[in-house]
C-alpha cells in the first residue's frame, strides 16, 4: 500500500494538481483525502511534505469544487497524528480554512466549518500530551479569528451549525487562561456563548446534541470564565441546558444536556444557578419514570438518561464537602 501511494503522489497526484481542468484539480484533493491514515503515517517525510504542499494551494483555487475538495482533505489530514502534532501544518491549515469560512458559497463554508472543527478536535487530542503548549499551535490572533468564525458559523445556515459548535467546544476546552481572561476577549466569548445557547435550544437534533456536548467540553476547562457577575452568560447557558434537559423530546439531546450540567467541578462555576440545576436534574429523573415507553432506540437512551440523572443526584447528596463537586461519568452510546 505504501509503495503504491508513493507512486501515486509523486507521479500522478502531483501532475493533477496543476491541470487546467478544475475537475482534475479537485480530484487531487479527493485523492489526498483518500490516503489511509496508516499509509500516510508510514510515508517517508518527503512524500508527506509533498502531499501537504500540493494540497494547501488548492484551498485558494478559483473554482468552488477545487476549494471544497481542499477543505475536505485538510479536515481529514489534520486528524493524522504526524500532522496534528505539527504546529506549522496546523497554522497553515487554520489560515486556509478561516479564509474559506468567509466564502459566499454555503457548500464551501460547510466544508470549511467541518475542517475547522476537526482542527480544534485534533488540538484537544494533542493537549493530552505532557509536552503540549497551546501557544506553539496557535497565536492569540489566530485564536481570536477561529473563535469569531465559529461563533458566526453557529448563527449561519443549519448545515454549518453542528460543526461550528463542535469547534467552539473543543477550542474553549483547550484555551489557556491568559486567552480566556483577557478583557478584550470577553466580547468574543460572549458571542460564542450566544451562538452556543441558541443551538442548545433550537435547530436540528444533531446540532442540539453537538451543542450540549460542546458545552460539556468547554466546562471541563477549569479556567473557563463562568459563574461570576462579570460573566453574563452564566444564567443563559445553564437555562438553555435545563430547557433541553426538561423539554426536548429526544433522549440523546437530554443526555448530553444532563452531562453538561454535571460537568463543573466547583460550586463557583454555577454561580447562583446551582439550585436550579439540582431541581432540573431531579425533575428529569422523575420524568423518566413517568414517561411511557416508545421505540427501542429511544428506550435505550431513556435508560441512560435515568441512570445518569440518578448518579448525579446520589453524588451530590452524598457529597459532604460543599466546596467541590464530583463530575459525572459519561455513559457511552
Amino acid at each position: 500500500h505504501v509503495a503504491w501511494w508513493r507512486t501515486a503522489i509523486e507521479r500522478y497526484i502531483q501532475t493533477c494538481g496543476n491541470d487546467e481542468a478544475a475537475a482534475v484539480r479537485a480530484m487531487t484533493g479527493d485523492c489526498i483525502a483518500s490516503i489511509p491514515k496508516f499509509v500516510f503515517e508510514a510515508l517517508p517525510p518527503r512524500d508527506k511534505t509533498l502531499a501537504v504542499t500540493l494540497l494547501l494551494p488548492l484551498a485558494t483555487d478559483a473554482e468552488t469544487q477545487v476549494r471544497a475538495a481542499a477543505c475536505r482533505a485538510m479536515g481529514v489530514l489534520v486528524l493524522f497524528p504526524s500532522l496534528a502534532e505539527d504546529p506549522f501544518f496546523v497554522s497553515d491549515m487554520a489560515a486556509s480554512v478561516l479564509e474559506q469560512m468567509q466564502d459566499p458559497s454555503i457548500f464551501i463554508r460547510t466544508r470549511a466549518s467541518w475542517a475547522l472543527a476537526n482542527l480544534c478536535d485534533a488540538i484537544v487530542t494533542e493537549s493530552e500530551k505532557d509536552e503540549f503548549d497551546f501557544r506553539e499551535y496557535m497565536s492569540v490572533n489566530t485564536w481570536e479569528r477561529i473563535l469569531s468564525a465559529a461563533s458566526a458559523a453557529g448563527l449561519d445556515n443549519d448545515k454549518l451549525r453542528s460543526n461550528a459548535v463542535r469547534a467552539l467546544g473543543s477550542l474553549l476546552h483547550v484555551s489557556p487562561e491568559d486567552n480566556l481572561l483577557m478583557p478584550r476577549h470577553l466580547r468574543l466569548i460572549k458571542q460564542a456563548m450566544l451562538a452556543l445557547m441558541k443551538n442548545i435550544e433550537t435547530g436540528s437534533l444533531k446540532t442540539r446534541w453537538n451543542a450540549c456536548h460542546a458545552a460539556s467540553s468547554m466546562l471541563k476547562n477549569p479556567s473557563f470564565p463562568i459563574g461570576q457577575a462579570q460573566f453574563p452568560w452564566t444564567a443563559g447557558l445553564y437555562a438553555a441546558l435545563i430547557q433541553s434537559l426538561l423539554h426536548c423530546r429526544n433522549y440523546k439531546v437530554r443526555i448530553h444536556a444532563c452531562m453538561a450540567l454535571a460537568t463543573p467541578t466547583s460550586l463557583d462555576k454555577y454561580g447562583d444557578q446551582y439550585p436550579a440545576v439540582q431541581k432540573a436534574i431531579a425533575s428529569a429523573q422523575q420524568a423518566c419514570s413517568e414517561e411511557q415507553e416508545g421505540e427501542y432506540q429511544e428506550y435505550r437512551y431513556k435508560e441512560q438518561l435515568e441512570a445518569q440523572a440518578s448518579s448525579v443526584k446520589k453524588k451530590r447528596k452524598g457529597r459532604r464537602d460543599k466546596k467541590r463537586l464530583i463530575s459525572v461519568s459519561i455513559f457511552p452510546f
